[in-house]
């Protein structure tokens, strides 16, 4: 009996590594060296996102969603050829993303199932003027070993999605588009 139980033990410690906790890294600055064309679009973006919504103190406080959402658009904008630039100054005729995040839940926990959602909007502006905008949201029940992940590690998961959802559209920005999960959309 002991030794069904030792196995048992092995195989969740192993389980638990392979899985992790922190979900998905935010990529460094060096991390994905993409080579942009020299016709590549730049749009400048601030270092993080706003909060908007109603979005609890506790989402605000632990998880870093308003910069992971950020630095996910600089990472997968590159392989559609546009130069993100975070915090830059832009002159008066260039393009910026403002991001806010308008609503975060996150409900549910590890042992009951997670369910988690991001609701961003983006509104980009060529100079003073707006051109276009979006709305997205993303939800998570943490995936197949979600019972191994935090409430900050499923969360960040929506911000690496959306931040796909995001540099998607900027190569082919849509006025009033609704990306991801658009049922969430209030």
């Amino acid at each position: 009996m002991f030794r069904n139980i030792k196995s048992v033990l092995m195989g969740l410690v192993v389980i638990s590594l392979m899985v992790g906790c922190g979900g998905p890294p935010a990529p460094s600055s060096s991390e994905k060296n993409v080579v942009l064309s020299s016709d590549a679009k730049t749009v400048y973006i601030n270092s993080k996102a706003t909060f908007t919504g109603a979005v609890a103190s506790n989402i605000k406080a632990e998880c870093q969603i308003d910069t992971q959402v950020m630095t996910w658009i600089k990472n997968y904008s590159a392989k559609h050829n546009i130069n993100v630039i975070i915090g830059g100054k832009p002159s008066a005729t260039e393009s910026v993303l403002k991001i806010s995040i308008t609503d975060a839940v996150s409900s549910g926990n590890m042992a009951v199932g997670h369910n988690k959602f991001i609701t961003i909007s983006g509104k980009l502006y060529k100079g003073k003027k707006l051109t276009s905008s979006f709305k997205a949201s993303r939800r998570s029940g943490g995936g197949y070993f979600g019972g191994y992940r935090g409430s900050c590690s499923v969360l960040g998961s929506c911000a690496k999605t959306l931040g796909k959802d995001t540099a998607l559209w900027l190569a082919n920005p849509i006025d009033k588009s609704r990306l991801g999960d658009a049922y969430l959309i209030k």
